[in-house]
Order: structure tokens, then C-alpha cells, then sequence
């Protein structure tokens, strides 16, 4: 007996030891704070120990990256590791942007795809997780994200494959027919012939790291439809690689929309397996359409994309919260519909949907429950009458978590990623990566962001897009706001100093950092 007890102290004792021990070799996409540095605050506040590359070969807006000394790092590092999350897109074509407008030929990307084997060789026993992403096709782009012509071209180009997605399951119509014939002969035939071109490369590359599934090569591959539609290319490609994958298990592979939440996910995948934690969740959705509601930017409707991300992050959806470790809570409009937050929509302080979604929320927090919430009822940024209420009932820093960004599917996987780390966290980390958000996603994002750009930008002719020499008057203008509107309306989070940037000189996101 004594010998039993013994045995058994040391086994878990050899556990706390290698939980406790856990580092994670991490890639990001590029060097955005989604990308990089709110997922390395979340994973360190965690407990976990993140190793990144320098920032000078980690790709920004104007540097697409070097995958080249990106393998190099990553190779020379690999040993260093007890578990590795890279971006194939990184260490493909050297960042989410480059995968758009890359010039690589077919030989040297098969060269780059060969060394994740290299990788697995040099350190057999380490877990490896790999997120890609199938190419985008956005309805409209601007700012150097695109192929130059995709400014002129892209909304055409957009339709185009939207019709011969829609062409290969049902009949067009003889308008859609007249409409598709038109439009392919008003797009220059290079542009057409590049963007097909970099498509198919960047296609063959996807079935390649999916063969790395099935060769057990990869412990969970990731492909997430970057800003996508029901019909579009984007869809037509995910539906393609479908049949690639029917064989294997969802304990190793998933696709899904978005693209900016995959790291989030797959570092929090990481720390579950290897501290052997499946976090249990259960999911409500505000009166209406709920997750039925197929969002703007993704093909699919909310409820599916959930349960797959709960999956991917290493958790699986409880049908009732009775027994869960976490309510995600996702805020979707009544009808459906997710307008832009600069909507007008979103103006208003007080709605009765939101209120009624608040009293299940205020329950559940009375009971004891740990509560994500995640706001999608608009795209790229909170949803005011939710907030409010949620504010005005002194509700915010009780909340596990909170997310309101860019796409549904982002807000939705930061929701997932740091409500199931959250336990792991002292409430003060807990605390400080709350109040990014919501400086971030609910006082930016939402609100800010339109006002300086109206007062601030605009008078002083800059671009939205280039910021420039206005750089340090907008940094100004908008701390100022962000300041004040924190006092207002979370004053009890615990912020006590905070700054903010513009690292992709552009209005669309800010860096918020947090003491």
C-alpha cells in the first residue's frame, strides 16, 4: 500500500513537473498584434513559455517575409520545443499577405512544403500543429494586400468566381450566364491568368500539408477560408479539398472561415493536449436568428463554425450548461444580417433583444459560471447596445472573456482560445487581457476608430489606409478617447496605464498594451 501511494505521488508530481515545464516554438503569420502579440500574452498568462522569431524576419505590411530564414529559425530551434504551432503560410510564402502576391514557382514552394518532414525528423516526439489558410476572395481590397490590380478588378473578379462556384453545383440562370460573360471580358486577361495561377500553386500547397495529416506527420492541421462567401472561389477550393480529407478524424483536421484567429486556436490546442485538458463548453445565442446566422466575410452558418473551432482548440460543445467549464455566449442579430459596427445601426445604447440577452447572462454569472462572450451581431467591432447593458449592470469584469473584432469567425476564436485558458490565469492576466479587448474591439474598433477618422484624419487629408506623417496626432487623439471612454464605461477592470499604435500604418487595427 505504502509503495502504491508512493508511486502514485510521484506520477503526479512527474506530471505537474511537465505541465509546468511546457514550451511552445510559435510562427505567426505575420507581425500584426492579433497575429503575434496578443497570442503570446494569452499563452505566457497561461503559464506556457513561447519562443517566437526575431521580429526583423517576421513579416509586417510592407515586408511579405522571407520563409527562407524563417525554416532556418525554425529548424535550428525545433529541439527546443515540447510542442511547435506554425503558420504553413509563413514558412510557405512568408506571411497571410504574401500567400496573395507571391511570385514563388511551383519547385521552390515543393521545396519548403518537403521541410516540415525535415522539421518532424529533427525532433520526432514533439507535437506539431500547422494552420494554413485557402487564398481569400474579398468582394473589394485596397491598401496593398491584394495584387495592385485588384483594387480595379477585384469586385469583378469577385462575381466572376462566384458564379462558377455557384456554376459547378446548381444551373445559372440566363441573366447569371450574360453577367458572367460580361464581366470575364472587362478583366484584363494577365490579371486573370496571375491571380488563377498563384490560386492553383497555393491550392496544391493545401493538399500537401493535408497528405502531412494523413502520414501522421502532423499532429492537427487547421485551414481556415480567409474572407470568403456561400459562392466564391474560396468556397469553391474548400469544397474541393473536402474531398481530400473525408478520411480523416476531426481529432486532426478542420476548415473553417477566418483566418486571423488560427493561431489563437492552435496555441490553445497545444497547451490542452499537453496538459491532457478538454475543455468542456456549452454555447447560448441571443433571441433570433442565433446560429443560424451565416455572417458577412464566411459561407457557413455560426453554429457549425463554432462547434469546429471549439474542436480545433482541443474542446468539445455540452448541448447544456449545467456541467460545463465555459458559456460562450455569442451575440448574434435577430435577423441574421451582421452589418459593418459603423452602421448605424450600432448607435444605439439600448436594444430590447440585448437586454433580454444580458438577463441570461446575468444569471449565469450569479450562478457562478465561467462566461465568454463574443460579439458578431457586426463585423469589425462590438455591438454598442450589448455592450452598454453589459456595462451599465457592472457586468464587465466578471466576464472570462471577451471578443467583438473584425470577422465573426475571429471574434469567435479569441472567445473560444482565451475563455478556455482563462482558468489558468491569475486574475489579474485575466483582467489585462480584458481590458485590451475591450479597448481594442468595443471602444476602437466600434466606436473611436469612426471619430478620429471624421475629426482627426480626414481634415488633415490623410488616407486611411496611410497614415503617415498624421501618425503621431491620431496616436494622440486616440489614446485620449480610449482613455476616457474606459473611465466611463469599465472603470473597474483595474487599468492602469495603457498605449496604443498603429503598427500597420493604417486606421483599420491598433496595438493596445496594458500594464
Amino acid at each position: 500500500m505504502k509503495k502504491s501511494f508512493l508511486l502514485i505521488a510521484l506520477v503526479i508530481l512527474l506530471a505537474s513537473q511537465t505541465v509546468q515545464a511546457q514550451t511552445i516554438l510559435y510562427v505567426p503569420a505575420d507581425n500584426r498584434p492579433v497575429s503575434l502579440d496578443y497570442i503570446v500574452d494569452t499563452a505566457t498568462a497561461a503559464g506556457a513559455e513561447i519562443i517566437t522569431p526575431q521580429r526583423a524576419i517576421v513579416a509586417g505590411r510592407t515586408d511579405p517575409g522571407n520563409p527562407d530564414y524563417l525554416w532556418s529559425w525554425v529548424l535550428t530551434h525545433c529541439k527546443d520545443a515540447d510542442a511547435i504551432v506554425v503558420s504553413a503560410d509563413a514558412l510557405l510564402y512568408g506571411s497571410l499577405v504574401g500567400s496573395r502576391i507571391h511570385q514563388y514557382p511551383e519547385d521552390v514552394l515543393q521545396n519548403r512544403l518537403a521541410k516540415f518532414a525535415e522539421l518532424k525528423e529533427l525532433n520526432p516526439s514533439v507535437r506539431l500543429y500547422v494552420y494554413s489558410t485557402i487564398m481569400r476572395t474579398p468582394q473589394a481590397s485596397a491598401g496593398g494586400v491584394e495584387p495592385d490590380y485588384y483594387e480595379t478588378y477585384g469586385p469583378s473578379i469577385f462575381r466572376i468566381t462566384a458564379l462558377q462556384d455557384k456554376q459547378e453545383t446548381e444551373p445559372l440562370s440566363r441573366s447569371e450566364q450574360l453577367t458572367l460573360q460580361k464581366l470575364t471580358a472587362t478583366v484584363p486577361p494577365k490579371a486573370m491568368t496571375d491571380w488563377f495561377a498563384r490560386r492553383e500553386k497555393n491550392y496544391k500547397m493545401n493538399v500537401g500539408l493535408i497528405t502531412y495529416v494523413k502520414n501522421t506527420t502532423f499532429d492537427y492541421l487547421v485551414q481556415g477560408r480567409d474572407d470568403c462567401s456561400p459562392y466564391s472561389r474560396s468556397h469553391q477550393e474548400s469544397r474541393h479539398l473536402s474531398e481530400e480529407t473525408k478520411k480523416l478524424s476531426a481529432s486532426k483536421y478542420t476548415s473553417f472561415p477566418g483566418a486571423d484567429q488560427l493561431g489563437m486556436l492552435m496555441v490553445v490546442r497545444a497547451i490542452n493536449d499537453f496538459s491532457r485538458n478538454v475543455p468542456v463548453v456549452s454555447v447560448i445565442y441571443a433571441p433570433g436568428a442565433g446560429g443560424r446566422t451565416v455572417p458577412t466575410y464566411e459561407d457557413k452558418e455560426v453554429a457549425q463554425t463554432l462547434t469546429d473551432q471549439i474542436s480545433a482548440a482541443g474542446g468539445v460543445v455540452l448541448p447544456t450548461p449545467m456541467r460545463s467549464d465555459l458559456l460562450l455566449a455569442v451575440n448574434t442579430p435577430e435577423n441574421g444580417v451582421t452589418l459593418e459596427a459603423s452602421a448605424a445601426a450600432n448607435r444605439d445604447k439600448t436594444r430590447p433583444a440585448a437586454e433580454l440577452f444580458v438577463n441570461q447572462l446575468a444569471g449565469a454569472l450569479a450562478e457562478g459560471k465561467q462566461v465568454a462572450v463574443a460579439s458578431i451581431a457586426f463585423s469589425n467591432g462590438a455591438d454598442n447596445a450589448l455592450m452598454y447593458e453589459l456595462a451599465k449592470r457592472g457586468l464587465l469584469p466578471r466576464l472570462t472573456a471577451f471578443s467583438g473584432w473584425n470577422t465573426a469567425s475571429n471574434t469567435l476564436g479569441y472567445a473560444v482560445g482565451q475563455g478556455m485558458l482563462a482558468p489558468k490565469m491569475q486574475p489579474g492576466a485575466k483582467n489585462r487581457l480584458l481590458a485590451v479587448r475591450l479597448l481594442d474591439d468595443w471602444a476602437y474598433q466600434a466606436n473611436i476608430r469612426g471619430e478620429v477618422a471624421e475629426t482627426v484624419l480626414y481634415p488633415f487629408g490623410g488616407s486611411y489606409v496611410h497614415l503617415d506623417d498624421i501618425t503621431p496626432r491620431l496616436t494622440a487623439e486616440t489614446e485620449q478617447r480610449m482613455k476616457a471612454f474606459a473611465d466611463n464605461n469599465f472603470p473597474d477592470i483595474g487599468i492602469n496605464k495603457f498605449e496604443v499604435s498603429f503598427p500597420w500604418n493604417r486606421m483599420f487595427e491598433v496595438k493596445v498594451t496594458v500594464e
